[in-house]
């Protein structure tokens, strides 16, 4: 059962490519099609990706990737891959995670189980160890299981593909923040659900698609400027609030003890 396409944006920083792409093709289960939009990668991304291509072929799995003249920025080049897709249901990633065994077939089945339009997983954000965070990615599914809660998760986006028809593609006015956060504003407007679930398990590392050179100056500024101006409110105020202090602080106690 193949019905989802994988839509990875990437600019430079090959080595959290390959990572990324590794554990895909190692632990997915219920795809077999990727494509990777190049955003003008100026590094070795080239170079890896042709080689990925190569791996990916031999293990029956459909690799396309779109190389753009200049960085489009991350929401276009999410709307590129979309729009090529044609699986019923869509995984956009970030270049800069580690994914556990048969992670998409858990989002696929969690996400039918709850009647979601978009689904996201627990990523973990402590150092990766290339032995370690696999074990404790099996520990967490395990004391995890079954739970969710509704948290926006951007690292990590599962959902079926009408959900462009239904609410629209990522706005292109924001180049690498805030795209997110006003695709979330429209899915609430739109009574769309969403929820983080506690039985799949990804590492991310903190930043590391923005960590690069060559991105305009104070592009995230601009993102929240043109966001207050669209939708007429500051979206950092519900993430100030002493409820969402405080629910940020559990978080962190639960996870530290690996409780989601």
């Amino acid at each position: 059962m193949h019905e989802i396409t994988i839509v990875i944006p990437v600019f430079n920083q090959a080595y959290l490519t390959e990572r990324c792409l590794n554990s895909l093709l190692e632990n997915s289960k219920y795809t077999n099609e990727l494509i990777v939009i190049n955003n003008n990668s100026s590094d070795n991304t080239s170079e890896v990706l042709k080689n990925f291509e190569i791996q990916f072929s031999r293990h029956s799995w459909k690799m396309s990737v779109i190389t753009n003249q200049g960085n489009v920025g991350f929401g276009r080049a999410i709307n590129q891959g979309v729009k090529a897709c044609n699986k019923k249901y869509v995984a956009i990633l970030n270049n800069d995670i580690w994914l556990m065994p048969k992670w998409d077939q858990v989002l696929l089945t969690r996400l039918t189980e709850l009647g979601a339009d978009m689904i996201g997983p627990y990523y973990d954000e402590t150092p990766f160890d290339p032995i370690e965070t696999p074990k404790e990615a099996q520990t967490f599914i395990e004391r995890n299981a079954g739970k969710c809660n509704k948290n926006w998760v951007s690292i990590l986006m599962f959902f079926k593909r009408e959900l462009f028809h239904s609410i629209g593609e990522f706005d292109e006015r924001f180049f690498v923040t805030y795209e997110d956060t006003d695709f979330r504003e429209r899915m609430d407007r739109a009574g769309k659900k969403y929820f983080q679930v506690g039985d799949c398990y990804i590492w991310h590392l903190s930043k590391g698609t923005r960590n690069t050179q060559n991105l305009p100056t104070n592009y995230e500024q601009e993102g929240l400027r043109l966001f207050i101006d669209k939708w007429k409110f500051d979206p950092r105020i519900r993430e100030q609030g002493f409820d969402a202090r405080l629910k940020r602080r559990w978080s962190k106690i639960k996870n530290k003890m690996g409780y989601f």
